[in-house]
């Protein structure tokens, strides 16, 4: 269940809209809302599941490096958490918006700077736009990291 910290669920999710991003329950794996909301951000070629992703907290020392730290992906994303807990945080206008995500969670990131924390083990579903052999597209953008915020 997504669960947003330090901020108003309301205003995180107006503010995470502003910068192309979306949190939904969509539950077990397979249900048709996962398969709506996929339907709605790519196109028919791009829905499959190109790569299950198994995260693990990071050791000591790089809670900060590769996808904890601070950046951007030049593709659309559509990530279906199924297993474990982590935090994504996103920079918004308004300054940064962190969300605590589980099994059953499903993120849709249209580019938006972001940086990504297991806090157990988990594993996603990954689907994005572009070509079938197409990475990520990720880039740095140099953004001083701060401490992750809690999970409580």
């Amino acid at each position: 269940m997504v669960k947003f910290i330090g901020i108003d669920e309301a205003d995180g999710r107006r503010r995470l809209l502003a910068v192309g991003t979306e949190f939904h329950q969509v539950g077990s794996e397979g249900s048709d809302l996962e398969s709506e909301v996929v339907a709605q951000v790519l196109s028919e070629g791009e829905r499959y599941v190109r790569t299950t992703f198994d995260a693990t907290p990071p050791p000591a020392g790089f809670e900060f490096a590769a996808h904890c730290g601070w950046h951007t992906n030049a593709v659309v994303e559509a990530h279906t958490i199924t297993s474990g807990r982590g935090i994504f945080e996103f920079w918004t206008e308004g300054g940064p918006v962190a969300v605590l995500t589980e099994a059953g969670d499903l993120l849709v990131n249209r580019g938006a700077e972001h940086r990504f924390r297991p806090l157990t083990d988990q594993r996603l579903r990954l689907r994005y736009s572009g070509p079938a052999d197409g990475d990520f597209g990720a880039i740095d953008t140099g953004r001083a990291s701060e401490p992750w915020p809690g999970a409580s």
